[in-house]
């Protein structure tokens, strides 16, 4: 026999939908409501609103879109925390997956990312159920980007990588050879060297274009600083 949804008991959880695209939002909304163990109790295309909501309804859940106008929707996730005692989880929910995502949701205790284009609206479904029993969840392909911290915490490779390794990756975008980078940083070439093999291995690629594009996506270089024309040394 199929079980009605129930508001007192608390058997399912309790999600509020928020995206600024509204197609999406009412898709993503209807598509969880008709799971049987899951309850939509509100939707918002604004982070704003939707702190407004979390207020009211104080529901288990808030799946949350990470890009959208107007209040920053970390900022928000950590007012819904505080206007709700921790009674409400915020799971992320983006289609532009970056390591300083990871890092900004563990910052403001959300509990966790899934990814738009890698989790079927059936694994949503079971992160909203797995956040909202206490635990985080992150999709896979954003998991494995965890590492963890002297102090025993997560963070994502962004965060591990030293100032020596950012700087060497923004003068390989401007197109530098090593020695011209161990000029620039008043370092060795091997230093150069060693420190680009570094940077493979923890962001987990295999090429220098690999790694700029990480560098571009998580904001660490301009896009039109790649391989910009220097003039020539005197």
């Amino acid at each position: 026999m199929m079980l009605a949804k129930s508001n007192s008991e608390h058997r399912f959880p309790r999600v509020l939908v928020v995206d600024d695209d509204d197609a999406i939002m009412r898709a993503v909304a209807r598509v969880l409501d008709s799971d049987e163990s899951i309850q939509i109790v509100g939707q918002t295309t604004h982070a704003q609103a939707a702190l407004a909501m979390a207020d009211s309804l104080k529901p288990d859940v808030v799946l949350m879109d990470i890009h959208m106008q107007g209040l920053d929707p970390f900022l928000a996730c950590s007012q819904i925390l505080r206007a709700t005692n921790g009674h409400s989880k915020i799971l992320f929910y983006t289609g532009f997956p970056k390591d300083n995502y990871l890092d900004r949701c563990l910052a403001v205790g959300a509990a966790g990312i899934v990814s738009k284009h890698s989790e079927s609206l059936r694994n949503l479904a079971f992160a909203i159920r797995h956040v909202a029993a206490g635990n985080s969840y992150f999709s896979p392909e954003l998991d494995k980007r965890l590492t963890e911290r002297e102090d025993g915490l997560p963070a994502s490779r962004l965060a591990t990588l030293t100032e020596r390794e950012v700087g060497v990756l923004r003068e390989l975008s401007l197109g530098r050879t090593q020695s011209e980078i161990a000029d620039a940083l008043d370092i060795s070439e091997r230093t150069v060297n060693k420190t680009v093999g570094d940077l493979k291995t923890k962001i987990d690629v295999q090429t220098i274009n690999e790694m700029l594009i990480f560098a571009v996506n998580e904001g660490l270089v301009h896009p039109e600083l790649l391989f910009v024309e220097r003039p020539e040394k005197p």
